[in-house]
């Protein structure tokens, strides 16, 4: 998602695979997402992208489109971002349903439909992507392209919480921070803060420092 993807979301796969360049051998960074790149990888992440995808690898398709739309290591091509996240969505490849959904939803390469954004995350969840179990509990907290239903949105909130999202878990804790969707419960929020601060989110590090203020978290 351009170059706001990880503040939406944050993809977790092999993070100790994503050593330095030294060493690198081909293929050796297919299996990466993409936000877990440092930008001296980014080269050889999408020399490797391709030559999986090409293999047949959905997955490696819709990190090569990540890349592509971010011009991470390529030359940025939106057009080419759009239909490799097509391929990928199409072949199975969870994330390419999610970075296809998210392109929908801010009408980057696609015209903007926030109902077929929310469709592509829910495959992305039901694919085991968390990020997109994420994002469409957004979009029924908010109301955006589905009937809002802040109790649907906590559940999904809390599998992505449970799956390493760590914006999930912020999100979840501020729906049991003021009661929505679940039953009010400072303590389970105080946690959920906790957690996604202790994952680095600060989002969830400001939030559990307006509780420990007894300031109310909107």
């Amino acid at each position: 998602m351009a170059s706001s993807w990880r503040g939406v979301i944050g993809f977790v796969l092999c993070a100790s695979c994503a050593g330095s360049n030294a060493g690198h051998k081909p293929g050796q960074l297919a299996l990466v997402a993409p936000d877990r790149l440092r930008p001296e990888q980014y080269a050889a992440a999408a020399s490797d992208y391709r030559s999986a995808c090409d293999s047949g690898a959905a997955q490696a398709c819709g990190y090569l489109g990540f890349m592509y739309d971010n011009g991470h290591g390529v030359q940025s091509d939106v057009a080419l971002a759009v239909n490799l996240s097509t391929r990928a969505c199409s072949e199975a490849g969870a994330y390419g349903c999610a970075y296809l959904g998210y392109l929908y939803q801010v009408g980057r390469g696609v015209p903007q439909d926030a109902t077929r954004a929310a469709t592509l995350y829910r495959k992305a969840c039901d694919g085991e992507d968390s990020s997109g179990c994420l994002l469409l509990g957004i979009m029924y907290k908010t109301g955006s392209g589905v009937v809002q239903d802040p109790e649907y949105a906590a559940q999904l909130f809390n599998r992505a919480c449970d799956d390493g999202e760590s914006l999930a878990c912020a999100s979840l804790g501020y729906m049991y921070a003021n009661g929505e969707g679940v039953d009010r419960d400072l303590a389970h929020a105080k946690a959920l803060f906790r957690s996604a601060c202790a994952s680095g989110d600060e989002i969830g590090c400001d939030a559990e420092a307006q509780l420990a203020r007894r300031e109310p978290v909107p």
